[in-house]
């Protein structure tokens, strides 16, 4: 059988959590767990992991030519080619006719075991796109899907053990299939798994660890917590100020707001950077340039302090 990669957006439980109070302090912030760098930590078990999932309709569409190319494999059976039609049918929400052929499709598929197809068809029964919605059939196909090694299903799945979902809550099994899914490389599982450890315990290694894999990864949230916590010295992580800089530094460059802000109050507020309070300012105004309401904020108030 073919292997193939997920065409379409992986369920995901990533660590959105609520933000914390109003900073009136600029500060470097640990977001989303929430530490500045003038005071109070807002530590993970205040800011519980939201375990949500997209919809399945991130999918490529196809050439005349590639769906001719697999309407003919579907035709011999090949569950590769099912899949690889049956993710493009579904998502065809003007024509319920051509969606349920990719369901028909996908069954297919998942009659031969293709872990892939399973997962689609779970997360249809999930959102009840071209299928009654349905929680318990989810969670059974999920599980069968991450049990065959689908890492977006090991995923999924440990989603819906943490929230319930067609299931009893297990957080145990929650963290056991974050894990699976996280060491076969899946990157927003790496950074929810780190939070979720970091809720059990502050100092955790094991989620310093992945939380260190998902911003080398380039996941932006992680990457942002990553820095905050350097930056403090939070979560057993060695304060280091300059290194919080320079993590933070190429988005920050790249024009994200938030990435400038934090930068910005790391040079304005931090302990080793006295000599580049001017640059912090600096900083600032891009942040505010940028449309980030606390540099805004800030900026205002320095106006009006000053007339």
């Amino acid at each position: 059988m073919m292997r193939r990669q997920a065409v379409c957006g992986a369920a995901f439980f990533l660590a959105n959590v609520a933000a914390g109070p109003a900073q009136t302090d600029p500060g470097l912030s640990t977001k989303p767990a929430g530490v500045t760098l003038s005071g109070e930590k807002i530590g993970p078990e205040k800011a519980p992991v939201d375990w949500s999932r997209p919809e399945p309709r991130q999918i490529e569409r196809l050439s005349t030519r590639l769906e001719s190319e697999y309407a003919d494999a579907a035709t011999r059976g090949e569950a590769w080619a099912q899949t690889k039609l049956g993710k493009a049918y579904v998502a065809n929400i003007e024509d319920t006719q051509i969606q349920q052929r990719g369901v028909e499709l996908l069954s297919q598929a998942a009659e031969q075991d293709d872990a892939e197809a399973i997962y689609l068809l779970a997360m249809l029964s999930v959102t009840g796109i071209a299928v009654e919605q349905s929680n318990l059939n989810a969670f059974e196909q999920m599980k069968r899907a991450a049990e065959l090694g689908f890492a977006e299903a090991q995923f999924e799945l440990a989603a819906m053990y943490m929230e319930g979902r067609g299931t009893n809550v297990e957080r145990d099994a929650a963290i056991r299939w974050a894990r699976e899914s996280s060491a076969a490389g899946h990157i927003p599982a790496k950074y929810a798994l780190a939070m979720a450890l970091l809720e059990q315990d502050a100092s955790s290694e094991e989620a310093i660890m992945w939380l260190e894999s998902a911003a080398n990864s380039g996941h932006r949230d992680a990457l942002f917590f990553l820095a905050g916590a350097v930056a403090h010295g939070h979560f057993g992580i060695l304060k280091d100020e300059l290194r919080a800089a320079k993590l933070a530094a190429p988005l920050a460059e790249a024009g994200d707001g938030e990435f400038q802000y934090a930068l910005a109050t790391l040079y304005m507020r931090g302990e080793i950077f006295a000599d580049r309070r001017a640059e912090g300012k600096k900083w600032l105004q891009r942040a505010a340039a940028s449309g980030h309401p606390a540099a805004q904020e800030l900026l205002e108030q320095a106006k009006s302090s000053t007339q």
